[in-house]
């Protein structure tokens, strides 16, 4: 079954990432590796990621997309699966992940947390909101089927994602992932998860201006077809 990289985006969450690679030890039959891509952090997230035995790359240029385009990079099994530090989405769903890649062989395998048994604990109701409102705009504008198209929750095959040439560093690659895998044809499925709150520490989104940097990405996208 293993043939499976973990990815983790991390900067300054010692105390999450300390949490949610405790809870990766008791699904570690479903995966092979774990690279932590630091975001120059400042407290003990590398210490901590090297103790738990995963691998550390260093982020020269910052970003919620630069780190993951960053991670993949480095990636030597057939596929990978993004998680944030922040410990909301649950290692749980690794097995659930796998058989639904096997089941409908698709080549990328979505999380949602919109839907029948799916949900979110730690959504806000601006964040809430602004998903929605991102995800009607991809469905209209872009065709795309996918109902949370800010949830970077995702099992992807490597060799398709490295097809795909992203632009965008900061968050906006949570849109710019789904309409580019889209116009590249690969094909996908999805599961419903639920989102848990984050561990501890500070959250990252900033909710208004990374949701006016996400709105301007798919702009740019949407006249780039």
């Amino acid at each position: 079954m293993k043939n499976i990289t973990i990815i983790i985006p991390a900067r300054n969450e010692e105390a999450s990432l300390k949490k949610l690679l405790k809870k990766f030890k008791l699904y570690k039959k479903f995966y092979n590796e774990i690279i932590v891509i630091d975001g120059q952090s400042s407290d003990k997230t590398v210490e901590i990621a090297k103790s738990n035995n995963c691998r550390v790359i260093k982020q020269k240029s910052l970003g919620y997309g630069a780190a993951i385009v960053k991670g993949v990079k480095a990636v030597k099994t057939k596929y990978f699966i993004i998680f944030d530090a922040d410990g909301s989405k649950d290692p749980i769903y690794l097995d659930r992940f796998y058989k639904k890649l096997k089941k409908d062989k698709t080549e990328i395998v979505y999380a949602e947390r919109y839907g029948v048994g799916a949900g979110s604990l730690d959504d806000t109701v601006i964040t809430h909101i602004g998903n929605r409102i991102f995800t009607i705009v991809g469905k209209i504008f872009f065709n795309l089927k996918l109902n949370d198209i800010l949830h970077t929750f995702f099992l992807c095959e490597v060799k398709k994602f490295k097809q795909i040439d992203f632009e965008f560093k900061d968050f906006s690659f949570c849109v710019e992932f789904p309409i580019k895998a889209k116009r590249n044809n690969l094909s996908c499925s999805y599961i419903p998860t639920i989102e848990k709150k984050r561990y501890d520490g500070i959250p990252k989104v900033r909710s208004f201006v990374d949701g006016v940097k996400i709105l301007t990405g798919m702009i740019i996208l949407f006249f780039k077809r």
